[in-house]
């Protein structure tokens, strides 16, 4: 769980980022996280009554694909920003976020009993 909030914490300040300068109202937020997040709640209600494996192989392909995709896009931003720059494509900064994601992955992995 603290994994998976440290995730959406970053993921929330990425998405919401682009429309800080527009001062956007309380219920416009409401809105998003609740198209956001209510799937997911449903999602776990659905999942924790029912378990089917072929639907569990689906949902985790799906799971995959949209890291995946994310995986993808923040690496052609990273490309895209160190060309505008010319930086090299590894730069401290970014080689730093990278270990420090991968640190905390790696420490909430720990807390993991199993």
């Amino acid at each position: 769980m603290i994994g998976f909030t440290l995730h959406n914490i970053t993921e929330g300040i990425g998405i919401a980022a682009p429309i800080a300068r527009e001062r956007p109202r309380l219920w416009h937020f409401v809105a998003l996280a609740a198209l956001a997040g209510l799937p997911a709640v449903l999602g776990v209600w659905i999942g924790g009554f029912v378990y089917n494996t072929l639907a569990a192989a689906v949902f985790l392909a799906l799971g995959a694909g949209a890291i995946a995709q994310v995986v993808y896009e923040v690496g052609r931003l990273i490309a895209r920003q160190s060309d505008e720059e010319g930086a090299p494509l590894l730069s401290p900064a970014t080689f730093g976020g990278f270990a420090a994601g991968v640190a905390v992955m790696y420490a909430t992995a720990l807390l993991v009993a199993a």
